[in-house]
């Protein structure tokens, strides 16, 4: 059997998501990451930064590039943590309302996009095979966080 590259087939996935999100959302001078990031918000109204570096699975100076072009562009605040000086809390403006449905529409038919085709159980299958291969990786990833740490 040739060798077929995963990698290969969900970097072509990630590409489209990002020409996608990129046209849709382009007249609100955010990009394909900070949609991915105002949306996560938008989910989680007032969640904590290092939650949503969590959430995100990007890294934490990654999440903070894109908070800052968020924050520029009105799309969102950050307050103190009440309950830890050090943190900060991420809350949606009056500018960002208007985006919500919007934004869940794009996500919806991106999603249905990807999924013509296939059944309803084909559909939980290809669910169930993300989860395992995102558990894989972290699993990976953090063996070579605890390698490097070792060090």
């Amino acid at each position: 059997m040739k060798h077929q590259s995963v990698g290969k087939r969900i970097g072509a996935l990630s590409r489209a998501a990002h020409t996608f999100f990129q046209y849709h959302f382009r007249d609100f001078s955010i990009g394909h990451a900070q949609v991915i990031t105002l949306n996560l918000i938008i989910r989680n109204n007032g969640i904590g930064q290092n939650e949503l570096v969590q959430h995100s699975g990007m890294d934490k100076s990654s999440v903070t590039s894109q908070l800052k072009i968020l924050e520029k562009n009105g799309y969102i605040i950050r307050k103190i943590d009440e309950n830890d000086g050090r943190g900060r809390k991420i809350f949606i403006t009056k500018k960002t309302e208007p985006l919500e449905p919007e934004l869940l529409k794009k996500f919806t038919l991106w999603s249905e996009l990807l999924l013509r085709g296939f059944s309803n159980p084909q559909r939980e299958q290809i669910f169930q095979f993300l989860d395992i291969m995102i558990n894989n990786a972290n699993q990976a990833l953090k063996g070579l966080k605890e390698v490097e740490e070792n060090k």
